[in-house]
């Protein structure tokens, strides 16, 4: 029985040591750096503004005064998305960690004070005047339901102005989201402790503006970072990176747990069970909003020759960048990845989206060309698009983060809006295809000329239409390892990975025909 005794003694020597270890609050970092990753399962979506999908890590820096012995220190200000496995305390080694999620909120308030008084002030119907009388909490499940001196009713159900007061706050509650982490034992005094740490709710993206000039031979790039934050934490004068690329996504950085408390915690239904349901309006459809006013016509991607129109270097890089750029990011190598770091401290403000430039080329010169792609044995709708190699000696030579393009280009009435694409990432030394969007000027007839059903064959007949007033060049673009062969090519032909390309010059306000044959490879037995 001794021997017991003794047992349970040193099991709960270190337990109660544990609980009477002294707190220490750290209310704000000194100093706090951000990374932002981007979404890799996002694909060419943009970003969900209302709740980015990815995740940050964030670097703190706080300086904490720590008494002998064992101590734990609440880091007040973390991210609210903080995955506390992750989080890595250095200069006070860790026994132990808590990511307190009890936030100070209106659901919070009504779970810690149900089954005690409270002050309800709200409005009299029958006087107007503005009452208030005491209240006990009495369930907040599905609504919040109170107790009065007029009986028990459920709260907001009457259309009028209700509002509860609370005595005090209660200790359970933060106004900020807490890492709370106990240390071993120390030697005390001051110390500067580096807290990092994972967290979810971030997301970043490339976007470009791509001003065409007017002889369709380069193009001008302007490349921004859009960093957006869904956390409620705001991180001041922060060193703000993002790093491209696609990492490997580990399933418990998605962790929610902290997520669901808060959203929790911060909902209180105040509709929902009340009865009548609605209005007598509340199900009247309304009207439906007038039509867009018509699109102007499209412009021409290129110039005749003796054109009125004189555009100079000087007036394109002021096209290009119409908006002053008075910071840009500056690349960093990051292993197989590339780093985007603001060069100067800014604000992750909370439930925000922040623009940084970080890419500015005034000429990068390749190739305006149309492009029609065979589906299966039929060939798509052109697209306009513009190639060009990513070589210093072409203009630009850095590596671009995949995201979304806006193509302008200047005419006879201004700077007109010529269509919309996505870029996926590319390397240096890589070739580039911006699609510019489908063309109107460059159109195709198609039709089957002769076919041999029995022996599996078909030959077509594609007549090119270009009603540009200058030359154009045109891709027929015919795929390769399926079950479809594509013979008697009548025009020249590239080969690139994974297709064929037929290559051809259309001139001015003319038509040209190509022919082909399809041949279907059938397995012996067929």
């Amino acid at each position: 029985m001794r021997r017991l005794s003794a047992l349970l003694l040193l099991i709960a020597a270190p337990l109660a040591a544990q609980e009477r270890a002294p707190v220490v609050v750290s209310a704000a970092p000194d100093k706090v750096a951000v990374t932002l990753y981007r979404d890799p399962d996002r694909g060419e979506d943009p970003i969900n503004a209302d709740a980015p999908s990815s995740l940050a890590l964030i670097v703190e820096t706080r300086t904490v005064t720590l008494p002998a012995g064992v101590a734990t220190v609440r880091f007040e200000g973390v991210a609210g998305g903080i995955v506390p496995q992750t989080a890595i305390m250095f200069n006070a080694a860790p026994r132990e960690r808590n990511r307190d999620a009890a936030l100070l909120s209106q659901g919070g308030l009504v779970d810690a004070f149900t089954g005690q008084r409270v002050t309800l002030r709200r409005t009299d119907p029958a006087t107007g005047k503005t009452v208030e009388e005491s209240a006990t909490i009495r369930s907040a499940a599905d609504r919040l339901v109170v107790t009065t001196p007029r009986g028990i009713e459920a709260l907001y159900c009457t259309g009028l102005n209700q509002t509860v007061l609370y005595p005090d706050v209660p200790a359970t509650l933060s106004a900020k989201p807490v890492l709370s982490m106990t240390t071993r034992d120390q030697p005390g005094g001051t110390v500067t402790i580096t807290l990092a740490y994972l967290a979810t709710g971030f997301d970043w993206d490339a976007n470009y503006v791509v001003s065409i000039a007017p002889d369709g031979q380069s193009v001008g790039l302007l490349g921004w970072l859009t960093m957006a934050s869904g956390d409620e934490t705001t991180f001041p004068d922060a060193t703000l990176a993002a790093v491209a690329g696609r990492i490997q996504r580990s399933d418990q950085t998605s962790d929610d747990t902290g997520d669901n408390a808060r959203w929790a915690a911060s909902r209180l239904n105040r509709s929902w069970g009340c009865w009548p349901a609605g209005t007598t309006t509340s199900d009247l459809r309304l009207p439906p909003p007038p039509p867009p006013p018509p699109a102007p016509p499209p412009m021409m991607l290129a110039m005749e020759a003796g054109s009125d129109i004189v555009v100079t270097a000087q007036r394109r890089m002021e096209t290009l960048q119409s908006v002053a750029v008075a910071v840009t990011a500056v690349m960093e190598g990051l292993g197989d990845l590339k780093l985007y770091r603001v060069p100067i401290p800014v604000t992750v403000a909370a439930q925000s989206q922040k623009q940084v430039a970080f890419l500015a080329k005034d000429e990068i010169k390749g190739v305006l060309a149309y492009r029609s792609k065979i589906d299966w044995d039929a060939p798509g709708n052109p697209q306009i698009l513009f190639r060009f190699r990513n070589t210093a000696k072409e203009g630009l030579g850095k590596p671009l983060p995949a995201g979304r393009l806006v193509f302008y280009q200047d005419g006879p009435t201004g700077t007109m809006v010529m269509g919309e694409s996505t870029l996926p990432d590319k390397a240096v030394d890589e070739e580039v295809e911006l699609e510019i969007g489908e063309s109107e000027e460059v159109t195709l007839d198609y039709a089957e000329e002769a076919s041999d059903r029995k022996a599996g064959w078909v030959d077509y007949r594609v007549t090119v239409k270009n009603a540009n007033p200058f030359p154009v060049r045109f891709e027929l673009e015919f795929p390769t390892g399926r079950d479809l062969r594509f013979t008697r090519l009548s025009a020249r032909t590239e080969r690139k990975p994974g297709k064929q390309v037929m290559v051809l010059t259309v001139p001015a306000n003319a038509e040209q025909e190509v022919r082909y044959r399809t041949s279907e490879l059938r397995k012996p037995g067929d």
